[in-house]
């Protein structure tokens, strides 16, 4: 098992951190080079600037029972096929119970966008939100 972190978006870089040094798991940050990332526990992935380049990068790493940190639905459908563990920052897990209907509000979304109708972002994250995350990742990586 390996932490793989969608970095470009993702927050709490440093209690990610903490909590795979606490279970020795490798962890590995994908960015693209407009964003500068350095550390001495984890693996920087510095990636293409452009549409998709980290995700395409983090497809073609991930294997089998990772643990993959996004916010990105798409990239969490293509990472469930390859049978990775995929927890969005907001500490829900995604899997195959629920990813269509997240792929489904994500398309009604743009959909909207598109026909100039405004559309509810995303709430602002809470100290709940952050500590239900970390749990959760604590969890995971205790398996």
């Amino acid at each position: 098992m390996r932490l793989i972190i969608d970095g470009d978006a993702c927050p709490n870089k440093q209690e990610i951190k903490e909590l795979a040094m606490k279970h020795n798991v490798e962890m590995f940050v994908f960015i693209d080079y407009a964003h500068v990332l350095e550390d001495d526990y984890y693996q920087v992935i510095n990636c293409e600037i452009g549409s998709d380049s980290v995700d395409m990068a983090i497809v073609k790493s991930v294997q089998e029972n990772d643990i993959v940190i996004t916010q990105d639905y798409g990239l969490a459908g293509l990472v469930l096929s390859k049978r990775a563990i995929v927890l969005h920052v907001s500490g829900q897990m995604i899997d195959n119970s629920n990813i269509d209907s997240l792929l489904f509000s994500r398309y009604v979304g743009a959909k909207m966008r598109k026909a100039s109708q405004r559309t509810k972002g995303p709430a602002k994250r809470t100290d709940d939100v952050k500590i239900r995350f970390l749990e959760q990742l604590d969890n995971l990586l205790k398996r």
